[in-house]
């Protein structure tokens, strides 16, 4: 019945095609060529006309109904790429492509009964499963790096950057109009990209620009491509299609976003008007300056709660405007991006046909040069009197920004960025020996970062790059020279990134490195093998991330994707990861394991991910601050994860896990969510984990350690509801509880191996955590970086506690919070 069902699908939908009126009846003839292919895949060639601006005059609504349209070729070359069978998809795509001189016009007549199509509204930048057109284009046509932009069914828009090969990053958001419509028979999409918005480089004559379109059809679970490359195959941005226009050159960009912002902050009792505006002017390709004066980086966005006892930083990704705008040339390796990290160590292809959930664990943090978060982040260079007290949460509030320039732009084969920023002085509140309030001041930071990146891809892809990096603080000045070296072969198949790095911290020196190399040997296997070496002295992190230093490793992935292989078998992939890294000082193991990664997808859009690890004994070098390493035992750890059909009102995930802890005891972990779309508009999830320990070991101050059993609750909750596709209101809510009971207490012995039992410093050393984020936002976006937010931040981490009940740790996480604001911010873009 279903094989029935498709096929009067089909012949209802080129039914109509075939008997529609309009455009569908005048396409003039399409000229295209094959110019190259790649594993029996073909790449086109074709010409794009330019149109006078007052010649090509349509309104951007979707509907694809003016009259110059019908002077436009179309083009349907879509192949089935998910799941990939290399053949034309089964509805007609009609794709078209028209320039001016203000920029590209796109436009895709897309045939479908109406009866499946799926519609759902989302924020910015958000993935969902629903109907889908992508358009990808390499101005440059060099395959260097490419801007994509997808628009969904009920306007949502998508946007970004993507490196080679397929490294997508969606932090950048361009001025662009994309709007879509339905017919009868299917819907349509139209896109408006001026040319300013893109770095074009200058020349005279016909001009070879990259391009890619995708159409992603939610009730067929399908995805259709043009050039129709599977996601396994190694090479995307420097196998695209090419379109070849004439009399486009680069534009002159300019736009003033001003901004106001009120903001109450309860918590502290303090209440501000603030007023600056953001400044982008891009006179030629050679040169693009952005400048931020008096900046609004105010908690319009939250960050996700996480847990943390250990030594190690938490990496907390960057949602400021100002820094992500032009952010891919201070790239200096594909480690730099946490998402190609994830990305690398799960061979995920982040489909949407089930609902998004993910097994997280063992993931290596980024290796950036440069993490702006740093700017304008937690103050690490305060000075504190010996008898004043800190307010709770003073250490963790971010530090206002005086102002911030960047310049960034190429020369024929070389792009360079240059990024300065000052903060304002630091204010941390406190009371002196006598209960008085103080303010403890100092003078803010200043941070510099130069970047030049010279590359070469006429046959196979050279690069070579330097990125320096500068923090001065009152204490004390840090500074870091990078070396960056890329080759890839012209067919992708084997490529490799060399990060050399040296560091001076007050005078402390120290030196690294990383090389990456890859290999794919078909389109089911690909290899990569990592070697690390950070000496004891090296550190990056006052404008970088490191997770740590002192230590050398190597690392081996091995990932695989398989096509259907069966009726209960819709596709596999995974990965086998080996890695051992061991510290310099004592040339001790300290984070080795075998780990195999599977995502399976079944019948009826559903998804089946697993993890299992064997975790080799260890020696934990870092948790006791400084104070000696202790062996850990060998371990074994799995995961199962199971999410249902994201297509329905209600789709689930759920998961169940065991792992081993530092001394030998076994742990549990459960997981449970829900998606609930009751409209298009209006959707929530709710997600909760759980996580029994027992022998969890955590420091307790100097050489102790202790051993807990206990629990951790860690609920959270995310409603969306559109009121139109500009209008957004969201509520969300984040909290961690943790109540654990000591067991054991230890001492690292003082040369260093198993920990040894204690005396106890106190009675005993129960404690629990309380970790609270929400957040109320409505969001009126007018325009293209044109908006109106109206936030409610509350949150806190409360002390720790001898015991409590998790009703009460939830309920006094709303009592007397570290964060209580209430902002109002309007900003609005002049420009072309």
């Amino acid at each position: 019945m279903k094989i029935l069902s498709f096929a009067a699908n089909v012949i209802l939908a080129f039914v109509i095609y075939t008997s529609s009126t309009g455009l569908a009846e005048q396409i003039p003839p399409a000229e295209q060529v094959v110019f190259r292919t790649l594993n029996g895949i073909p790449m086109h060639e074709i010409p794009v006309q330019k149109y006078a601006d007052a010649e090509f005059i349509i309104k951007v609504d979707g509907k694809v109904e003016e009259q110059i349209w019908e002077t436009v070729p179309a083009y349907d070359n879509m192949i089935v790429t998910t799941p990939f069978t290399g053949q034309p998809g089964a509805f007609a795509t009609k794709i078209r492509m028209a320039a001016t001189d203000k920029g590209m016009y796109v436009s895709s007549v897309m045939f479908q009964p109406n009866e499946t199509l799926t519609r759902r509204l989302s924020a910015r930048d958000q993935f969902l499963d629903r109907d889908v057109f992508g358009f990808v284009m390499d101005t440059s046509g060099e395959g260097l790096f490419a801007y994509w932009f997808m628009v969904a069914l009920g306007d949502s828009l998508t946007d970004g950057k993507v490196l080679p090969e397929r490294r997508y990053e969606n932090d950048w958001d361009g001025a662009w109009l994309g709007r879509s419509a339905e017919f009868e028979g299917g819907w349509s999409v139209e896109m408006f990209l001026p040319w300013s918005m893109f770095n074009i480089p200058k020349g005279d004559g016909p001009r070879d620009i990259g391009f890619a379109a995708s159409r992603h059809i939610s009730s067929f679970n399908e995805r259709y491509q043009w050039p129709g490359h599977p996601y396994s195959t190694p090479q995307f941005v420097t196998a695209l299609n090419n379109f070849v226009v004439d009399g486009v050159q680069p534009k002159k960009q300019f736009s003033l976003i001003p901004y106001v912002a009120a903001v109450q902050d309860s918590a502290r009792d303090r209440n501000e008007i603030r007023g600056g505006f953001d400044l982008n002017w891009k006179p030629s390709t050679l040169l693009e300056l952005t400048l931020s004066l008096n900046p609004d980086f105010g908690a319009v966005e939250a960050d996700d709660v996480v847990l943390n006892l250990t030594a190690l930083e938490t990496f907390f990704p960057e949602k400021r405007l100002f820094f992500l705008e032009g952010n891919e040339v201070f790239a200096t390796t594909p480690r730099s991006n946490s998402g190609n990290a994830y990305r690398e160590l799960s061979n995920e292809d982040y489909a949407n046909t089930s609902r998004r959930a993910f097994v997280s664990d063992f993931f290596p943090s980024p290796l950036s040069l440069l993490n702006t978060r740093r700017i304008g982040g937690t103050f690490n260079q305060m000075t504190l009197p010996a008898d004043v007290n800190l307010n709770r949460g003073e250490r963790d509030l971010p530090t206002d920004l005086l102002g911030a320039v960047k310049f960034t732009g190429s020369y024929d084969d070389l792009r360079y960025g240059i990024l300065a920023a000052a903060e304002d002085e630091s204010v941390w509140l406190g009371t002196d020996a006598l209960g008085k309030p103080v303010d403890v001041m100092a003078e803010g930071r200043e941070f510099s970062v130069v970047r030049f990146l010279y590359e070469k891809s006429e046959r196979n892809r050279v690069g070579i790059g330097y990125l320096g990096t500068l923090a001065s603080g009152p204490q004390y000045d840090a500074q870091v020279h990078g070396f960056d070296m890329h080759y890839a072969l012209a067919n992708g198949n084997l490529s490799s990134d060399l990060q050399l790095i040296a560091s001076d911290v007050d005078g402390l020196t120290g030196h690294g490195g990383v090389l990456d190399i890859r290999y794919v040997s078909s389109q089911t296997f690909q290899h990569k093998l990592e070697f690390d070496y950070f000496d004891q002295s090296v550190d990056i992190n006052d404008l970088g991330f490191l997770s740590r230093n002192n230590y050398r490793g190597a690392q081996y992935v091995w990932s695989y994707t398989k096509p259907a292989s069966g009726k209960l078998n819709k596709g596999t992939r995974g990965t086998l990861v080996v890695r051992h890294q061991s510290n310099l000082s004592a040339g001790q193991g300290i984070d080795s394991g075998i780990y195999w990664r599977q995502k399976i997808e079944l019948p009826g859009r559903n998804t089946f991910r697993s993890l299992f690890a064997y975790l080799p004994e260890y020696y934990e070098d870092l948790d006791s601050r400084g104070n000696g390493a202790y062996r850990a035992e060998k371990r074994l750890y799995w995961n199962l994860l199971w999410a249902t059909d994201a297509s329905k009102m209600f789709s689930f995930s759920s998961g169940f896990g065991r792992f081993q802890e530092n001394l030998g005891g076994w742990s549990g972990k459960a997981s449970a969510g829900v998606t609930m779309r009751f409209t298009d508009s209006l959707y929530m999830d709710f997600d909760v984990k759980y996580t029994r320990r027992k022998g969890w070991i955590v420091h307790q101050g100097q050489r102790y350690f202790g051993a807990y059993d206990g629990l951790d609750w860690q609920p959270s909750v995310d409603v969306n509801w559109f009121l139109t596709p500009g209008h957004q209101l969201r509520f969300s809510l984040q909290w961690a509880g943790v109540k654990m009971s000591e067991n054991g207490f230890y001492t690292v012995p003082e040369q260093d191996g198993d920990l040894v039992i204690a005396t106890r410093t106190q009675p005993d050393h129960d404690f629990t955590v309380s970790l609270l984020t929400t957040q109320i936002r409505y969001r009126w976006e007018i325009a293209p970086l044109t908006d109106l937010f109206v936030v409610y931040n509350r949150g806190n981490q409360l002390p720790f506690r001898h015991r409590d009940e998790f009703s009460e740790l939830f309920s006094d996480t709303f009592q007397d919070p570290i964060v209580n604001t209430l902002i109002a911010k309007f900003r609005y873009r002049f420009g072309n």
